[in-house]
């Protein structure tokens, strides 16, 4: 029995044990360590709250896309605060981390599609096929987001 077979069969709590470790990093790379856990948790509650939810059949890539909806609202609802905040209260003194942050403030300029297609591709290292299922879009979407976001990234770190 595949994944998305046995994903339709089990019960709630099992299908979030079995998906919410990697749902969580997935979230991590949209919205940060921070608010991960809780876009998770949203998005959990919106789509098993979902008049739909019993239908779905790939209840997997359902997450998948509904955590993407959630890290987009937050996004909208967040990020310029965030920044507010970060830059406040971050110390002159402060001590780069290890992977270059000019490199991570690129990425996070990236629209929150651009954002995942990314994190999926490069750091889940799906395929662009895999990248689609999860976030429900087509191949060509995936191709164009990645396209795209490697053109932002190439002229912001210039």
């Amino acid at each position: 029995m595949g994944m998305v077979a046995s994903a339709a069969l089990m019960n709630d709590e099992d299908l979030f044990r079995s998906y919410s470790a990697e749902l969580t990093r997935y979230a991590n790379g949209l919205v940060g360590p921070f608010d991960a856990g809780d876009v998770v948790t949203d998005a959990w509650l919106k789509a098993v709250s979902s008049a739909n939810w019993d239908l779905v059949i790939d209840r997997r890539a359902y997450l998948y896309r509904t955590v993407l909806s959630v890290a987009t609202d937050h996004h909208r609802s967040t990020l310029s605060r965030r920044l507010r905040e970060v830059k406040v209260a971050r110390p002159e003194s402060f001590e780069a981390p290890l992977v270059d942050i000019d490199v991570l403030r690129a990425v996070n300029r990236l629209s929150i599609q651009q954002r995942a297609a990314v994190h999926l591709t490069y750091w889940n290292d799906l395929t662009s096929e895999e990248v689609a299922e999860r976030m429900g879009v087509s191949v060509g979407t995936v191709k164009r987001h990645l396209s795209r976001a490697k053109k932002r990234l190439k002229e912001w770190l210039a």
